[in-house]
């Protein structure tokens, strides 16, 4: 079985790429510890588990360039868009993460779409 990879991953990809790793590894992590520090786990413990699928995706499927994890990706800044309607307290902080998710997501747009 062979693994397709995006040829020639331009930097613009790579930085696009790592942008939304590093974002949903720190997501996750900021998650994590919000179980422990506030008294609403169980919210927590879904935000926890949706980032690190998020990661998961983007750490392989997404560097392997399949479509898909491009278009599943979306998901990450549009439920931070929504939860940030209903969070007052957390609009700056969510809005700004769905800015760079989005930001990543767009610069990596043309290597998944682009014809080879």
């Amino acid at each position: 079985m062979t693994v397709r990879t995006i040829p020639a991953q331009n930097s613009r990809f790579k930085i696009g790429w790592l942008t939304l790793l590093v974002s949903a590894a720190l997501m996750t992590l900021g998650h994590l510890s919000m179980i422990f520090a506030m008294n609403e786990p169980t919210l927590f413990i879904g935000h926890t588990a949706f980032n690190l699928l998020a990661f998961l995706i983007i750490l392989i499927p997404f560097r392997q360039g399949k479509k898909w994890a491009w278009i599943a990706t979306w998901i990450l800044p549009v439920v931070l868009v929504l939860t940030a309607s209903f969070v007052p307290e957390i609009v700056p902080y969510y809005l700004g993460m769905a800015a760079v998710c989005g930001l990543g997501l767009l610069l990596t747009m043309r290597d998944f779409f682009s014809q080879r």
